[in-house]
């Protein structure tokens, strides 16, 4: 979803692999994992079927390492790990592995705002000026949800390799963006935004009397336990971190393979920087579904209905993912309703609330673009002539 910034500092000059050597490394490893599952597996089993598509799609989309996780009715069916997390060091991904999520981690701001929506603190129809007094008066009128869902119109405080606008300062960043002009009236169009984000960490941060990162990791990591999970980037010493790649096209032509590092600012910790494992990801959903975050159905119905623009109609990333609403990307249509939040182009989480389904799947290659083929993974659960993912965009 979001682009990533590849910030390089001393000592983190990348690694060049190629594509064909890291290919087979990775593909052995798999091989070992499979073969030390046993032969007593169902080869008719969705998961055994969920195995063989994923291999497939890590071949030919050349992904070093990957974890799955598959929640059917409030219990974890599948939970597996493929491939490497280090191609580097040879070192295999397993269940323990702790990937970025990047744009998933809006989810969690807004399951922090419906807590205090819940709680009486925060309206999402207000005005973001009722809690911020040091806006532009052309900001003034827009309100919380139109933040949360991209629909502001504001101008954005980060270049196109997510650095804030003025040499990583947030201060002086935030004059600059206060300088410039709106993109939009607000609720006319959706436009991917990280001001939208920078300012509901400040309304946060103001209503619950704390960080929003300690809010978050008090009311959610804790509650849905979640051991492995945290605000992170590529400074930080984390247990069982995988390593992040990509592709690039080297001088001879050839696709290589180029280690990637991440450092996220502060301010943007509300639309970046948790990571996390697949389990630790399918137990805070499970806990968001099971009323364990929220109060109520109610307020799960909020948090993933998609705002509307001035004009009625709902807007997204695409013609598939054509809705957002409280930091959740939705899938608006007739038959098995979604909501599919992705995060760095390498990961996705998708909920199917009407059948009871969750899917997880983490991958350390930018570009994996797991949100093209969640939906695959979610037919071997979904029963029915309508088949579920006939209308991605690849």
């Amino acid at each position: 979803m979001a682009k990533n910034t590849d910030s390089r500092g001393p000592g983190l000059a990348p690694g060049r692999y190629r594509m064909r050597a890291a290919g087979l490394l990775f593909l052995s490893l798999m091989s070992l994992g499979i073969q030390a599952k046993g032969d007593a597996a169902d080869p008719h089993s969705p998961e055994e079927g969920v195995e063989r598509f994923l291999l497939a799609e890590m071949r030919e989309r050349g992904i070093p390492g990957l974890q799955v996780a598959v929640v059917q009715q409030g219990r974890i069916v599948l939970l597996r790990a493929y491939g490497v997390a280090s191609v580097e060091h040879s070192v295999p991904v397993t269940n323990e592995s702790v990937f970025p999520i990047n744009s998933i981690t809006k989810g969690f701001t807004g399951v922090a705002a419906m807590q205090l929506v819940t709680e009486g603190k925060l309206d999402l129809n207000a005005p973001a000026s009722r809690y911020l007094d040091d806006l532009p008066a052309s900001w003034r009128a827009v309100t919380v949800k139109q933040l949360f869902s991209h629909t502001s119109g504001l101008p954005d405080i980060v270049d196109d390799e997510l650095r804030l606008l003025v040499d990583g300062d947030e201060a002086t960043s935030w004059d600059k963006v206060r300088t410039l002009p709106l993109q939009a009236p607000a609720g006319e169009r959706f436009a991917y935004n990280h001001t939208n984000y920078v300012l509901l960490g400040r309304i946060i941060d103001q209503l619950a009397g704390e960080p929003f990162t300690r809010f978050v990791t008090e009311r959610q990591l804790q509650v849905a336990g979640m051991p492995a999970t945290g605000y992170h980037d590529a400074r930080d010493v984390v247990p069982h971190a995988v390593g992040m790649y990509r592709y690039v096209k080297a001088a001879d032509g050839s696709r290589q393979l180029n280690t990637r590092h991440e450092l996220w600012h502060p301010a943007l910790l509300t639309a970046t920087g948790i990571n996390t494992t697949a389990e630790d990801l399918a137990r805070w959903a499970i806990a968001l579904q099971g009323g364990r975050l929220l109060d109520g159905e109610a307020a799960l119905n909020i948090l993933w209905t998609p705002a509307r623009l001035n004009d009625g109609s709902t807007a997204g990333f695409s013609r598939f993912i054509n809705g957002y609403a409280i930091g959740w990307p939705t899938v608006e249509r007739a038959e098995h309703r979604a909501i599919i939040s992705g995060g760095g182009g390498r990961a996705v989480l998708a909920i199917y609330p009407s059948d009871g389904l969750i899917v997880v799947i983490l991958t350390n290659l930018v570009g994996a673009s797991p949100v093209q083929f969640v939906e695959d993974v979610a037919s071997f659960y979904i029963p029915g002539p309508e088949r579920v993912g006939s209308g991605v965009d690849r």
